[in-house]
């Protein structure tokens, strides 16, 4: 589970934020080999960018098989969160694929400013691969047993359906002596901070 910070400016205005790279973890373990072979082959080739084609003809020069998507056929999954809002983790740039012999991976091709970077393997070490799609979940719960849930960073539904209200994350930001460090969402039903994970 990648752990939920509160980021905030005041009462009332903050969103939920994950580290990238422990999200990243959480998902997938660094495969070091592949992340030099696929370097030194870009190196090697005259390619700059790590564009969805180059890995494409990485995977295929490497395996004699081009890369499959999400379910098994198809292209390669691709993720751009740059300029995308409701999300947990800082904009990134990321492709999901299964290769023949080097199995499931992740390869993160740009930073958070959207600018490609040196790609970076890693070998996906959850059960489904629509596990790397879930960037805005989040479940949060109070002491007192109150659990809740959002979908997209902004809106928090009870996890039970006990409270069919839909309320704004924002509204529930609380920043107490001004100190952004101590900021937390307050339960809507007794007020309490609510601590949030990220599922994995």
């Amino acid at each position: 589970m990648t752990s939920v910070c509160v980021e905030a400016w005041a009462h009332g205005d903050g969103w939920l934020s994950a580290d990238t790279q422990e999200w990243i973890n959480d998902r997938g373990e660094f495969a070091d080999d592949l992340t030099d072979d696929l370097r030194e082959w870009m190196d090697a080739n005259g390619h700059d960018q790590p564009h969805d084609d180059v890995i494409v003809a990485w995977i295929t020069d490497r395996t004699g098989e081009p890369p499959v998507g999400l379910h098994g056929d198809g292209e390669l999954w691709h993720h751009n969160l740059v300029n995308f809002s409701d999300h947990l983790i800082d904009d990134l740039g990321f492709v999901v694929l299964s290769a023949p012999e080097l199995g499931d991976l992740a390869i993160i091709v740009s930073d958070h400013l959207g600018l490609y970077v040196a790609p970076t393997v890693y070998r996906s070490t959850v059960d489904a691969l629509e596990d790397w799609a879930d960037y805005s979940n989040a479940t949060g719960e109070c002491v007192n047993g109150h659990r809740w849930f959002t979908y997209d960073t902004v809106h928090l539904h009870a996890w039970d359906g006990s409270d069919l209200t839909r309320y704004r994350v924002p509204d529930l930001v609380r920043v107490p002596f001004d100190d952004r460090d101590r900021a937390y969402v307050s339960c809507p039903a007794c007020g309490k901070a609510l601590r949030f994970t990220c599922p994995s």
